[in-house]
């Protein structure tokens, strides 16, 4: 006959496991709260596994890459499902050990980012036809993404998910002071806006053309004479993404690529914008 008392290990496991039973019953019936960016869906995601995990003496802990961005934007609801379906797997099998959930970026372009969102516990080996990844991988794959698992016997499970994400629009940044300074003064500084405008206006207006058309030469020109421009005005981050956008096209158009032009195109008429705003000195 036992003679466990509560406070002995096998009480504590299994007052762990009643926890962990009626967690995940309620977690069934309750939805994750609607979030509308990557950093909200992973504080969510810790405030309901971080008690499960307690309950189970596993120690869970996040890691995000400090080159993610901080307003990436996507299928967060369905997402936050798949991490918190792989969250719970997790920490089942590895109870009383270590889990992980790790950010970390992989691919970015001027308008997006591609992360490994890795669920990574110490529990033992998971194959990767396991029934419970098949409904992550089925989500996954119709959001555009990609699921794998990496298990063995001394190094636990990976499971990552590969994702792209959508970044948010932001002004083109363009230092004025520093292109009054390099010109000598403000008479000049006027005179070259008036040549950048000239010189962007004639582009910015074929760029529509330019995208309807096939091949790349031509937009690799394009390219090439607009970032120099906009390198001319000091915006020199969005003349570099422009440079960056040309040396893609080597490899061939498509959709992606197209909008990633289109965009840039926004953002140099933006810059336009904010020049013509600074030929008065008055609006300095």
């Amino acid at each position: 006959m036992s003679t466990s008392r509560i406070g002995t290990p096998s009480w504590r496991h299994y007052l762990a496991r009643v926890t962990r039973l009626f967690g995940s019953l309620a977690r069934r019936f309750e939805r994750l709260r609607p979030v509308d960016d990557l950093p909200a869906l992973l504080a969510e995601l810790g405030r309901r596994y971080a008690p499960l995990a307690r309950a189970d003496e596993t120690a869970l802990e996040l890691d995000v890459d400090p080159a993610v961005a901080p307003d990436l934007t996507g299928a967060m609801d369905e997402l936050g499902t798949v991490l918190g379906s792989l969250l719970e797997r997790a920490i089942d099998v590895a109870a009383g050990g270590y889990v992980a959930l790790q950010v970390d970026l992989v691919g970015e372009t001027p308008t997006s980012q591609t992360l490994h969102l890795t669920v990574a516990d110490d529990g033992p080996p998971t194959l990767a036809t396991d029934p419970k990844m098949l409904i992550p991988k089925t989500s996954i794959e119709r959001l555009g993404g990609h699921l794998q698992v990496e298990s063995g016997p001394e190094v636990g499970t990976r499971v990552i998910v590969e994702l792209a994400f959508a970044m948010p629009r932001r002004l083109p940044r363009v230092d004025i002071d520093a292109l009054r300074s390099t010109l000598g003064g403000q008479a000049a500084l006027v005179e070259v806006i008036a040549a950048l405008d000239l010189a962007l206006s004639r582009d910015l207006t074929d760029l529509e053309r330019l995208l309807s058309e096939g091949g790349v030469d031509h937009l690799q020109a394009w390219l090439h004479r607009v970032s120099g421009v906009l390198g001319m005005a000091e915006a020199s981050e969005l003349a570099q993404a422009g440079l960056l956008l040309e040396c893609d096209l080597a490899d061939g158009r498509g959709d992606a690529i197209d909008r990633a032009i289109g965009s840039f195109g926004e953002d140099a008429a933006a810059v336009l914008a904010l020049l013509r705003d600074h030929r008065d000195g008055d609006r300095l």
